[in-house]
């Protein structure tokens, strides 16, 4: 028989023969999924309605498509599970992994994952499988692994004894630009999200320390930016935005949202533009290290990846450094590969991405705000740092945002905000209520405290030194609380009201400075 009459091999026999080694890898049974519309229809995919399938001759070949694994009978693997159901699809490569029946069984299917991603049987995964670790519930529970699909989309092996001649690697091509091309054309503008701070396709990161409410002033630009909202005096390109978020639950997201849009008079329903992944108590991680040391991404970065390329947003928050990145943030290369991914994502749907961080305490100390490695700051191009005033006496609700890095800009600007009533907002200058209410209290206190020492004989002045008004006054039980600081502001303010005096008493040889209430001077000084 001539080559040109052999027959062509049988699409069927070729899916069917890949198809039984991953039933085998998967301790799972043949099976034909419904489908509506040429798609998965997950929606009647159950025990039911799947058609078992033993032979390539049992099925057309327009339902190689159909063809998926069935993986039941978990309990002989974890103890329990008896009637879970999962199945596995491959769709143009990649595979969809979907629990149609049983009680919700998270374990199962990463267990299933696991053996996919690693290439090894089902049952050399199970026994190992660590019952308390729950990857985030996404629905639908899909888990499309596409860092395997080149491998599972590549066709069989001929199974003959004929050696296949060795590939060489592709060539990578480069796109190279001479610039004098460029002579004459319309220099593009440099977009930004928030002008001279977040740039667009750009990774900014926010970096505060704990508590200082990084999460809040993030969370804060992205209502506004999807509302088309002015915020902090800052003007946004818009568009929709995309939250995750590894250290608060819902329910505190749904606290903050609610201050944050009647701040800005507008109300929940205002934010149809606004996504939010909660990730509070789950495993958040983006990416980990590989045996090797280079950063790879998860399953969970792919599939907010997917996500983010059909929603289209224009900026993406990723809340925090610590709970989304599994590498050694001291590791400069794997810091560097981090941005990079997140840069990737960023170029490819034309969004901003904004990452917070905690400051390492040499960031703290120096006020710099940096994190660990200098692959952190080198590789973004914009770097914010939020925190209190220096002014250890200074109001509490105040914070102050620095630029500490601008590719593109001016380095060392300074937005001062207001904590207030769940938002923040300019600061004015002006003393709060809370504040002013604050400092009466310290000015009462400091009255009653000099009045008694006044009594008592002890002399307090208002230069620093052993009797220092302020220090005296707050190491006393009758201080309630109030520190040194806002006695000094309270001696300053009561000093310029007159409602305290100074006096000088002794001889002009030696003569001594105290303090005393106006209300109480009877004239024994000069």
């Amino acid at each position: 028989m001539t080559a040109s009459a052999q027959p062509k091999p049988d699409p069927r026999e070729e899916a069917w023969t890949i198809h039984r080694e991953l039933c085998h890898m998967l301790s799972g049974d043949s099976v034909l999924i419904p489908f509506a519309d040429g798609e998965p229809d997950w929606s009647t995919t159950n025990r039911d309605t799947v058609e078992k399938v033993n032979d390539w001759a049992d099925f057309e070949e327009t339902d190689i498509p159909r063809l998926a694994i069935l993986t039941d009978g978990f309990q002989r693997f974890i103890g329990k599970g008896e009637d879970v159901s999962v199945v596995t699809l491959w769709r143009a490569g990649t595979p969809i992994i979907q629990q149609i029946g049983g009680e919700p069984c998270i374990r199962a299917v990463d267990a299933i994952m696991d053996a996919v991603i690693d290439d090894i049987p089902l049952a050399d995964v199970l026994p190992t499988a660590d019952p308390r670790h729950e990857m985030p519930d996404l629905t639908p529970m899909e888990r499309k692994l596409s860092e395997i699909g080149d491998r599972l989309a590549k066709p069989p092996t001929a199974a003959n004894d004929n050696n296949p001649q060795k590939q060489e690697p592709a060539v990578r091509e480069i796109g190279v630009v001479n610039p004098v091309h460029w002579h004459g054309e319309e220099v593009p503008e440099r977009e930004w999200y928030a002008t001279d701070l977040i740039p667009m396709r750009q990774v900014t990161i926010i970096s505060g320390d704990g508590g200082v409410g990084k999460s809040l002033l993030a969370l804060q630009i992205g209502a506004a930016g999807c509302m088309g909202s002015e915020t902090l005096g800052m003007t946004f390109l818009g568009g929709r935005t995309l939250y995750l978020g590894a250290e608060d639950e819902a329910e505190e997201f749904h606290r903050r949202l609610l201050d944050i849009v009647s701040a800005h008079g507008k109300t929940l329903a205002d934010l149809e533009d606004f996504r939010l992944v909660p990730l509070a108590g789950m495993d958040a991680l983006l990416a980990i290290p590989d045996n090797k040391g280079v950063m790879q991404p998860t399953p969970l970065w792919k599939s907010v990846e997917e996500y983010a390329e059909g929603f289209k947003p224009k900026l993406v928050v990723l809340d925090t450094v610590a709970d989304l990145f599994g590498g050694d943030e001291i590791k400069r290369g794997q810091a560097r590969q981090f941005i990079s991914m997140l840069r990737h994502l960023a170029i490819k749907i034309d969004c901003a991405v904004v990452l917070l961080a905690h400051p390492s305490v040499q960031g703290m100390q120096t006020g710099t705000g940096s994190s660990g490695s200098t692959g952190w700051s080198n590789s973004s191009r914009s770097r914010l740092y939020m925190t209190r005033p220096d002014d250890k006496g200074a109001d509490a609700d105040l914070r102050v945002l620095r630029t500490m890095k601008i590719n593109y800009g001016k380095v060392g600007g300074e937005i001062t905000i207001r904590w207030k009533d769940g938002s923040f907002e300019l600061d004015d200058g002006k003393p709060a209520a809370g504040s002013m209410m604050l400092a009466a209290r310290a000015e009462a206190i400091f009255r009653d405290l000099l009045s008694m020492f006044n009594r008592q004989g002890r002399s307090v002045c208002h230069v620093p030194g052993t009797t220092y008004a302020p220090a005296m006054m707050a190491k006393m039980p009758e201080a309630e609380g109030v520190p040194k600081a806002r006695f000094v502001d309270a001696m300053n303010a009561l000093l310029r009201s007159g409602d305290i005096k100074i006096v000088v008493e002794g001889p002009p040889s030696r003569p001594r400075q105290r303090l005393i209430l106006a209300s109480e001077d009877f004239g024994g000084g000069n």
